[in-house]
């Protein structure tokens, strides 16, 4: 069985399975402020001894993380978990001795929707987690585009105001200052968040013209978000010219890590 990982930029998942039906075991907790590599891979050895599971039991660990990834699970760069250069793959093989596959969150929601899920039968797809930040991926040509490098992940770090408020990525007026679950998540939430999400959209459609759109993510479901109306504001914002895509909302709660799990097949 796999044990898969979801670490976001506020919440922590585990789950143990074989990662396409029903989990035996789950946990979900707020990830504590200050958490570093090392008590993250401390908190995994604790939630396996709480589920009673052995560590020779664990056939793979896959790990969905909120991060530019590079290869062998490094990250190069977490701005919500204030993470740099941390080679996280190297320690959870360390400490656990199995086989890990370490990859950025989106890439893994889009490697489940791509193969399970809403794009597993369309060629192309853009899929957008609306959350702490916003990340996205691209699915081409029925593959996970993850950039020259591992970084096509941040379309909430789009550039819509330069004039803007200062974001956490040390840019302004990124579209994560207003339509972020962190940004919406105040007294005084910032307008514009809907319409601001819908321009990056726009701008990925009109640049790809990709068949369907797949969102996902706890800021759904804050008051701002409207899929209808977000629906109607696409067609305003993109070249007449493309084709309008599907446009949903990912019908499982647990998309990236799904993902997660699906990572070890690249290894088996």
């Amino acid at each position: 069985m796999k044990l898969a990982i979801d670490l976001g930029g506020t919440h922590l998942r585990l789950a143990f399975g074989d990662g396409s039906g029903p989990w035996q075991h789950t946990h979900r907790s707020r990830r504590p402020d200050g958490m570093t590599p090392d008590t993250f891979v401390s908190t995994i050895g604790d939630v396996l001894a709480e589920w009673g599971i052995e560590r020779r039991d664990v056939d793979g660990i896959g790990v969905s993380v909120a991060a530019v990834v590079s290869a062998g699970g490094h990250i190069v760069r977490a701005e919500n978990l204030h993470w740099w250069e941390a080679p996280l793959g190297r320690l959870l093989c360390e400490a656990f001795g199995r086989p890990v596959v370490v990859e950025t969150d989106v890439y893994c929601g889009a490697l489940f929707e791509a193969t399970s899920g809403h794009a597993r039968s369309a060629g192309s797809g853009l899929y957008v987690s609306v959350g702490t930040g916003i990340g996205h991926a691209f699915i081409l040509n029925h593959q996970v585009w993850r950039g020259a490098f591992g970084g096509a992940n941040a379309l909430g770090h789009m550039v819509l105001r330069p004039e803007g408020a200062a974001c956490y990525c040390g840019h302004h007026g990124c579209l994560c200052t207003t339509a972020s679950g962190l940004a919406q998540a105040v007294d005084q939430p910032p307008r514009g968040a809907l319409v601001d999400l819908a321009q990056a959209i726009a701008a990925a459609l009109t640049l790809i013209e990709p068949e369907i759109i797949i969102l996902t993510g706890g800021a759904l479901s804050q008051p701002w978000f409207d899929l209808e109306h977000l629906t109607r504001l696409l067609p305003e914002l993109t070249y007449p010219g493309i084709a309008q895509p599907a446009l949903v909302v990912s019908d499982v709660p647990d998309p990236n890590l799904r993902g997660a799990a699906m990572l070890l097949k690249e290894i088996a």
